[in-house]
């Protein structure tokens, strides 16, 4: 049987400390037929150099006029795309020889439009799984992902006639959040498929930036939400999903206010909270003395 043809997504920005690493776990692949989109975001180290050190006709180099965020530089790479597939992978993250192999397999059904793995979260002190590995999803993915997103990029393959079905593909608003912001959409018009191994490894770094970042990420939510309401406004299933989604926006901006001591935009955020453990737990938080170590260790986590 022939082989259908994947396209890899890869960004890069400055990533010549581990794009060794990433390019030959692809290059090492035991299934053969792809194709890699490398989007050069202006870097202005040595990445240029190390990509073109690889000899092999798959690989194809893209640089953009001037860098831009992360949402448009996908974009950009994924209209460039050939394949029947399209995967993701960045730059200091690796996948294991047998990732696309195994992973197409999960493909074959024909309502299936993408699927994703379990993977490795490491650095050099440790490592862990993603998901345990008793890890189920309920039927309705979507209520999954609308309220609490999960998801690992570089675990994702997407079968490509299901991203010409959406009104656009990745949504060049978003810094942070365009993954989100696909996969639920793609997530309303195809079913998912979860490989319950460990296929690739993400790696973790620290954010110099973590405030902005976290800033950053509650200013998109919040787009995300008005764009993705419009759409579903009669979906039942959403509306209860959006009520959850919601709270834990909010959840998200009384922590960043709280690293500012902003304490009345906390107590404006306040009464609109749901009455649950959690709401509760962070309220009480905010009036305990070693507060800021509680909210730095929770703002670290990724998103």
């Amino acid at each position: 049987m022939i082989e259908k043809k994947v396209s890899i997504i890869m960004n890069c920005y400055n990533g010549e400390n581990f794009l060794n690493e990433s390019l030959s776990s692809v290059i090492n692949q035991n299934y053969k037929n792809w194709e890699l989109i490398f989007f050069d975001n202006c870097s202005t180290d040595k990445s240029k150099y190390i990509f073109k050190s690889f000899k092999d006709k798959r690989i194809k180099y893209f640089r953009s006029k001037k860098k831009i965020n992360l949402g448009l530089a996908r974009k950009l790479a994924l209209s460039k795309a050939k394949g029947y597939y399209i995967a993701f992978l960045d730059v200091d993250d690796v996948w294991k020889k047998n990732k696309l192999n195994i992973q197409i397999k999960y493909l074959k059904k024909k309502e299936v439009g993408f699927s994703i793995t379990n993977s490795i979260f490491f650095n050099d002190k440790k490592e862990r799984y993603l998901y345990n590995l008793n890890r189920r999803f309920k039927k309705n993915f979507f209520y999954n992902l609308i309220k609490d997103y999960f998801i690992s990029f570089d675990t994702v393959i997407i079968k490509k006639k299901f991203l010409e079905k959406l009104d656009h593909s990745i949504d060049k608003r978003f810094n942070i959040i365009h993954d989100m912001d696909l996969l639920i959409r793609l997530s309303f018009i195809c079913e998912m498929s979860y490989v319950p191994l460990a296929l690739s490894k993400w790696r973790m770094s620290e954010e110099s930036d973590s405030y902005n970042k976290f800033k950053q990420i509650i200013f998109e939510k919040k787009i995300f939400i008005k764009k993705i309401s419009k759409r579903l406004k009669k979906n039942k299933v959403f509306l209860s999903s959006k009520i959850k989604f919601i709270d834990i926006v909010r959840r998200q901006e009384i922590l960043f206010f709280l690293s500012q001591k902003k304490y009345f935009k906390i107590f404006k955020i306040i009464p609109n909270l749901k009455i649950n453990y959690k709401n509760l737990i962070l309220i009480l938080v905010i009036f305990l003395p070693f507060k800021r170590y509680i909210y730095n260790n929770i703002l670290n986590l990724k998103y």
